[in-house]
């Protein structure tokens, strides 16, 4: 099911929590929350006449650059929840979309924001992105989901550890042809142990998407614990692909 907000520009959807959508603890995986988001994205997109067909006709395409989620309940296999997305006013080079993530009662359980920008798929330069919305200001939400989300993240002190190494498969790709933005939550999750997400739970994640993954390009996930944090970040020939930074409760 798929509705408009009649107040703000929002589009929301339902879903119901599938079984290759969770870890083998039940916990909704970062991936599939990224795969949510980037759905809806992708459709509210296309209503507001900003798709991916549209854009790449005059030469743009859209990329997200950092992305923030929030936990406050992880629901279970077969829950029905319904996803919202608006967007808010844009500013001259970069534009923020917010997420909900709700049960049949309304409540919130998940969270998120993410800012993406305008690529010129020609020169690769960042092009400007706000003249590309005519609405008012009273369609843009006023609220955002959570305080400090879509931040920078930087590298932490402390001795980083290489826990994985992988390449970038074919069924990974988008249809820009490079990694799909979902699959870095399922190599995020891929950094830790079985016995490690045993006995913790994430409860917020931010992403840093840096350089972009192409077909066959090799990677390193390099890892560093601090605490109830987690710093991430992998590399490919040498240069930052992506950073992240996760926040976990251990469980009872």
């Amino acid at each position: 099911m798929k509705n408009m907000s009649e107040k703000y520009l929002s589009c929301s959807m339902e879903y119901s929590v599938a079984v290759d959508e969770v870890d083998f603890c039940e916990r909704l995986k970062p991936s599939a929350v990224l795969q949510y988001f980037q759905d809806l994205a992708t459709e509210h997109a296309e209503t507001l006449g900003i798709g991916f067909q549209k854009m790449l006709k005059s030469g743009l395409i859209w990329v997200l650059t950092r992305l923030s989620v929030k936990f406050f309940r992880y629901p279970i296999i077969g829950e029905k929840i319904t996803v919202t997305t608006f967007p808010r006013k844009p500013h001259v080079a970069d534009a923020i979309r917010d997420y909900y993530i709700t049960d049949k009662d309304g409540n919130v359980i998940i969270s998120g924001s993410s800012k993406w920008v305008v690529i010129d798929v020609n020169n690769h330069m960042i092009r400007r992105c706000a003249n590309l919305f005519d609405f008012s200001d009273e369609q843009y939400i006023p609220t955002e989901p959570f305080e400090n989300a879509n931040r920078t993240l930087s590298d932490k002190d402390g001795q980083y550890e290489c826990v994985m190494s992988d390449r970038v498969h074919i069924c990974e790709l988008d249809r820009n042809v490079h990694m799909n933005n979902a699959r870095y939550g399922d190599i995020m999750l891929n950094a830790f142990s079985v016995d490690w997400l045993k006995k913790h739970t994430i409860q917020e994640f931010d992403i840093n998407f840096l350089s972009e993954l192409k077909y066959g390009d090799c990677y390193r996930v390099f890892k560093s614990d601090d605490d109830s944090i987690s710093f991430l970040r992998a590399e490919c020939d040498d240069k930052a692909s992506f950073r992240a930074e996760i926040h976990w409760k251990e469980n009872d």
